[in-house]
């Protein structure tokens, strides 16, 4: 009996104890402080449509993606709310393909970014632990390349590559599916300087964008 007794009293000793740590466990299952994220994203740009064309008489294809971006980013958590980000994607990418009875050419062209910036979740705007809206802004260069080649009357290859400082800022949400997983939307403006020549179609690669985001979080984080 007496020992019957001695259990039930370290269980109830125990049982507050358990309650202390899963709460504990609970309020921190979605900290972030000194934890890194690693982040891939796709979307479009607005400002840069895509298009196909096709021509009669003369044989003339475009396809161009210069709306489509995407990209890969390494963030690491100073605290709760603010983190710091590198990150390296494709902002546009186009390819033309044209002929006529007395030649053609084929066109392509690229324009990747790499950006430095910051991410801001203030927790007083958190919606539970499962939604996190943030502001986020990053800056750095647009390194653009382009080359041409030509067959006909005229026969050459022209190679050459453009760089153009530019940003990005916006607004976001991020949905944490667990402590390692989030999903996350964004709307946001990219602002670029003209490039020296012409990349794929434009000089000026500036447009609204608009991206889905799948991260994942390790780390243990700060205590």
């Amino acid at each position: 009996m007496s020992t019957f007794k001695t259990m039930v009293a370290i269980l109830a000793m125990g049982l507050p104890i358990t309650a202390v740590a899963q709460t504990t466990g609970q309020a921190d299952s979605h900290a972030l402080s000194g934890r890194h994220q690693i982040e891939v994203s796709i979307g479009l740009l607005s400002g840069l449509g895509t298009s196909a064309e096709v021509s009669v008489g003369d044989v003339s294809m475009t396809s161009d993606a210069n709306g489509i971006i995407g990209s890969i980013a390494y963030a690491y958590w100073l605290t709760d709310e603010w983190a710091v980000n590198l990150s390296l994607g494709v902002a546009s990418a186009d390819a033309s393909i044209s002929a006529s009875g007395t030649g053609g050419s084929v066109e392509s062209a690229t324009v990747i970014p790499l950006l430095f910036g910051a991410k801001y979740e203030p927790l007083k705007l958190a919606i539970g632990d499962a939604l996190r809206p943030y502001a986020y802004a990053s800056i750095g260069p647009y390194f653009g390349f382009a080359s041409d080649v030509r067959v006909g009357t005229t026969t050459g290859t022209e190679s050459y590559s453009e760089t153009a400082l530019g940003s990005r800022a916006g607004l976001g949400m991020d949905l944490s599916l667990s402590r390692s997983f989030t999903l996350g939307l964004a709307v946001g403006y990219r602002l670029v300087s003209d490039f020296g020549r012409r990349i794929g179609s434009e000089e000026n690669h500036s447009s609204p964008e608009f991206a889905l985001s799948f991260g994942i979080v390790f780390g243990g984080g700060r205590q």
